[in-house]
C-alpha cells in the first residue's frame, strides 16, 4: 500500500466518520470504530471504553444538540455543561482518529 492509497482510505473513513455523525447513523458510526475503541475529552474528565459506550455518548449528545450539523447547533438544555436551551452550541475543539486497520482504535478531543 503506497503512502497515497493510505492518505486516501484516512480521508474517506474521515467523511464517512462525519457523514454518519450529521446523518444520525449511529450503527454506521460504530461500524467505523473498533470494538475496544477509547475516546476522550480531557477537558471534562470523559473517558469512554469500547464501541457501545463511545456510540452511547455520541447519541446522548446528539439529543442535546439535536439540530446539530457538523458539531453546532442548537442546545436543548439537557446537558449542563452546554448553553440553556434554545442558546447555540459552537464548539471550538480539535479532534485525533487513530486508526488500526482500517478502523477508529481512539478519538482524542481537545476542547479550546
Amino acid at each position: 500500500m503506497t503512502s497515497n492509497t493510505v492518505d486516501a482510505d484516512a480521508s474517506e473513513l474521515a467523511h464517512e466518520w462525519v457523514d454518519a455523525y450529521n446523518d444520525q447513523d449511529f450503527d454506521r458510526f460504530g461500524a467505523l470504530c473498533t470494538d475496544d475503541v477509547a475516546y476522550t475529552v480531557r477537558a471534562y474528565q470523559l473517558v469512554f471504553h469500547g464501541r457501545d459506550a463511545f456510540v452511547g455518548h455520541i447519541q446522548e449528545y446528539a439529543a442535546a444538540v439535536p439540530d446539530r450539523r457538523d458539531f453546532a447547533g442548537t442546545s436543548s438544555g439537557a446537558v449542563p455543561d452546554l448553553p440553556p436551551a434554545g442558546e447555540p452550541v459552537t464548539p471550538s475543539f480539535c479532534t485525533v482518529l487513530q486508526l488500526r486497520a482500517g478502523k477508529i482504535a481512539s478519538q482524542d478531543d481537545y476542547v479550546g
